[in-house]
């Protein structure tokens, strides 16, 4: 008579945490090579698919951005003009924003995109009906357009700029009269008010000569010292007494532009982004590929007709300054750590490099469809030793993570949708022959078609040790 014994294994009996669904009989099962042979065979199997098709368990959650950064070094300073007179004169040198006077303390403000210019004349300004500024701002001097510096009284101009650090004044001075002797010097001075002592500091001193005979035109420019924003300077005659008025007909400045080198490349840095496990097409995955792409200014995309995944990368030109020297995603290359990864990616292995450059106001764009399908198959293997040992070319994909195994006793189509049941039954009635002859333990393991192991948190399982005596199979 045969011998056949049943189990019937829920794994989560006994096994629910380990990959391992390992079996121990009430007591063992023995064999002798001259009176019997063993069989198993697997009847039914039962699996509620509750594997994320992107999971660290698959492997397949985690790629690289090898991010190059450059960083730029001031070599030194220049100017450049941002003080005209646009926004504050039309066209018609008619001046086009409001002009506050203060005939107390005798001055005029007129103030435009945060830079103010204020004009200080004792015996002129008296009157607040009246206009005190002309167009002095534009690039080329006019003498119907002038402003009083010296005369019957020393006179100044101040500036204030609260966003731009002030360079350099271009400044030019004229005089109209006539009077005898050769020339006459005076010292044109520039300060700059001291917030700590509330005094007005002198950064500048030029002496101006003037030939006395007829009117003369001379233009000077006034370098600052360590300028900042909101630095308040005055332009004033540090000469008591002079034979003849003084006026300014051009009044410009430049704001202090750093001037820096071609940059030096950082040793690239290599991040990991984690795509969080879960079920994911092709809409979700794109998005949450962007959400995680963000600070590195990367646009990922799938083609609605290939399918295939696109890497845009949407950095702008990188222009230095000051307060930001460092260009940190000068240089963006993926680094795809594994061929499951590369199949979800859709990069093939012929074309794939180590570091995938995603270049500059350009794409890289994946060989083929990407793939999100997990896997397609469950093999179900055993520690049993079959007296004819399974055949596989099981494709391994170079995966470090990939295992081999022994012998196989079936292999189940896993593609079906998420929280579906995967089925199998054995209608064909397969069983192999195993050559132990003590079986005290029966181990099971699941691999996918990668070879890699799979933790099933659940499954129901069938399967059947059966013990044929050889005098009966002799009498047939």
């Amino acid at each position: 008579m045969d011998q056949v014994f049943d189990f019937y294994i829920d794994k989560k009996a006994n096994n629910a945490y380990n990959t391992e669904l390992s079996v121990i009989p009430h007591y063992p099962i023995l064999n002798d090579y001259e009176e019997s042979l063993i069989k198993i065979k697997l009847l039914d199997f039962k699996f509620l698919n509750t594997f994320y098709n992107i999971s660290a368990t698959l492997v397949n959650n985690q790629f690289n951005i090898r991010r190059t950064s450059k960083t730029y070094t001031i070599t030194g300073y220049t100017g450049e003009l941002f003080l005209t007179d646009e926004g504050f004169f039309n066209d018609q040198n008619v001046l086009i924003v409001n002009e506050v006077i203060d005939v107390t303390l005798h001055k005029s403000t007129i103030t435009y995109d945060n830079t103010s210019l204020t004009y200080y004349n004792t015996s002129l300004i008296t009157d607040d009906t009246l206009s005190y500024w002309v167009n002095i701002l534009n690039t080329t001097p006019d003498t119907n357009r002038k402003m009083e510096l010296q005369g019957e009284y020393v006179n100044f101009f101040e500036i204030t700029s609260q966003d731009e650090p002030i360079y350099s004044f271009n400044i030019t001075f004229y005089k109209d009269e006539n009077i005898s002797g050769s020339t006459t010097d005076v010292d044109i001075i520039l300060q700059k008010y001291n917030n700590n002592t509330a005094i007005w500091d002198t950064v500048q001193t030029q002496t101006l000569t003037f030939q006395n005979a007829g009117s003369q035109q001379i233009s000077q420019t006034f370098t600052t010292t360590n300028p900042l924003a909101n630095d308040q300077y005055r332009i004033a005659s540090n000469t008591g007494s002079v034979p003849f008025n003084i006026y300014l007909v051009k009044l410009q400045a430049d704001k202090k532009i750093a001037v820096f080198d071609n940059g030096t490349e950082d040793i690239p840095t290599q991040n990991t982004i984690t795509i969080p496990d879960g079920f994911y097409k092709a809409s979700n995955f794109r998005k949450k590929l962007n959400e995680l792409l963000t600070s590195y200014k990367i646009t990922v995309s799938i083609d609605e007709y290939t399918n295939k995944i696109k890497f845009t990368n949407d950095n702008t030109t990188f222009s230095p300054t000051q307060d930001n020297l460092i260009n940190e995603n000068f240089k963006l290359e993926l680094v795809i750590p594994n061929n499951n990864m590369k199949d979800n990616l859709g990069i093939t292995i012929n074309s794939y490099e180590p570091f995938i450059l995603i270049p500059f106001n350009s794409y890289y764009e994946g060989d083929t469809h990407i793939n999100l399908m997990n896997f397609t198959k469950i093999i179900i293997t055993t520690n049993l030793s079959f007296r004819n040992k399974t055949h596989n070319d099981i494709l391994n994909n170079a995966n470090p993570y990939c295992k081999s195994f022994g012998n196989i006793l079936t292999w189940i189509d896993a593609d079906d949708a998420p929280y579906t049941c995967i089925k199998y039954k054995n209608y064909e009635n397969v069983e192999y022959e195993i050559v132990n002859d003590h079986i005290n333990y029966i181990s099971f393991r699941f691999y996918n078609e990668n070879s890699q192991e799979l933790f099933l948190d659940n499954a129901l399982l069938h399967f059947q040790i059966k013990k044929v005596y050889l005098n009966k199979i002799n009498d047939y």
